[in-house]
């Protein structure tokens, strides 16, 4: 806008003009973030089934969704173990993406880790998202997956002996025998289809 002041010197009724223009820009700083696991944005437990031990990648995408460019975009994760890679930017202008990623192990059960993105436009005003975390501005997504231990045991008894060794249980000759066979799911998922059972 612009500032214009007028005035008549006195005693000769000179008039005198001068004016000077002001601005200011209405920064509406907002971030996303959308985080996945192996590809899956699973907001939501379980998540993808992942055997324990094998890699677990994660991505963080990370939207400017307002209308200033955004600096100094920090992205973390509550997992004091996840290391996060981030392209390096010199800003993040309004309607651009920039993913960052993080990879681990697969552990035992369900999993869940959080991701926050912040940053701040070019006057210092923080920017806002969707799901602020706990404590200060920005954006939250979490992610799960379930470390999934699939293991089977089973025991076999000879008359109700459980002979692992020779010679085992002495049965006389002519005398009925019994095998009996136990098998527990020593894992943490359902195993399904047929469960058989063979003896050499």
């Amino acid at each position: 806008n612009l500032g214009t002041v007028s005035a008549t010197s006195i005693p000769d009724g000179t008039s005198v003009d001068a004016s000077d223009p002001s601005h200011y820009f209405g920064s509406d700083p907002r971030i996303d973030i959308e985080k996945a696991t192996n590809g899956q944005d699973a907001d939501t437990p379980t998540g993808p089934l992942i055997p324990v031990g094998d890699r677990v990648a994660w991505s963080y995408v990370v939207t400017n969704t307002g209308n200033s460019i955004l600096m100094a975009v920090n992205v973390t994760d509550d997992d004091p173990g996840v290391r996060i890679a981030c392209p390096r930017i010199g800003g993040l202008p309004p309607g651009r993406s920039m993913t960052c990623s993080a990879t681990g192990t697969s552990v035992i059960g369900q999993y869940a880790n959080l991701g926050t993105a912040r940053a701040v436009d070019a006057g210092g005003n923080s920017a806002q998202g969707n799901n602020p975390p706990a404590q200060g501005a920005g954006d939250t997504d979490p992610s799960h997956y379930s470390g999934v231990l699939s293991l089977i045991e089973i025991e076999k008894s000879t008359n109700g002996v459980d002979a692992d060794n020779a010679p085992g249980p002495f049965i006389p000759v002519g005398d009925p025998v019994t095998w009996t066979y136990q098998v527990t799911n020593t894992g943490n998922v359902v195993l399904t289809g047929d469960i058989t059972i063979t003896d050499d």
